[in-house]
């Protein structure tokens, strides 16, 4: 335990000692060098399988908000040197991936899923199963796809990227978009649905 609290404090992380320090000796998370995680929370229902990387870190990240993994086998992936906003919610069923350099705003939302099933009878449970804790939710009947955001891109302030979406490289989500389909390559979209506005420079 004394190791695992020197690595926390090497790597600034240490205002959350027994969530990460449990997470780092159950194999579920890597963490690169130089990341300011102090602000960041990670939560998930059920139990975590041993040894599944469930959330892995690159180098010299800022990170705050909160993951919420709903599935033994969720995963989020950030590369290096990302930035991750107060109040940012990554909502992962099935996998999100930010690749390098990429700056994503305060209360911004990423949900891989449909959260229910779109058929009113396959959902008309979910409410009673809550009651005996999120991990009795079936996901069964409930639409998942990978979200993508490449590298250099930037998502503003209190943006919503859906599932399946890809935001391609260096492009920008202006502030208050709701992405439900693929961004080009360095180009502008905004506005609900968001739609391209003009390119990046």
């Amino acid at each position: 335990m004394d190791l695992i609290r020197r690595i926390l404090i090497k790597m600034r992380i240490i205002k959350r000692p027994s969530k990460f320090s449990y997470l780092l000796q159950n194999g579920n998370i890597k963490i690169g060098q130089n990341c300011d995680l102090t602000s960041l929370q990670i939560l998930y229902s059920g139990s975590l399988i041993k040894n599944q990387l469930n959330v892995i870190i690159g180098n010299d990240c800022q990170l705050k908000g909160e993951f919420v993994l709903h599935d033994s086998y969720s995963k989020i992936i950030i590369g290096d040197r990302v930035f991750i906003g107060d109040n940012t919610k990554f909502n992962c069923k099935d996998e999100i991936e930010i690749k390098d350099d990429v700056l994503i705003s305060w209360d911004c939302l990423l949900i891989d899923s449909n959260s229910h099933p779109i058929n009113w009878e396959d959902r008309k449970n979910d409410v009673i199963d809550w009651k005996h804790g999120n991990m009795n939710k079936d996901w069964n009947k409930v639409e998942t796809k990978k979200i993508l955001i490449s590298a250099k891109s930037w998502i503003g302030v209190k943006s919503i990227i859906l599932k399946g979406v890809q935001i391609h490289e260096g492009a920008i989500v202006g502030a208050g978009s709701v992405v439900s389909k693929n961004v080009e390559k360095y180009s502008i979209v905004a506005g609900n649905p968001a739609v391209e506005i003009k390119k990046a420079s």
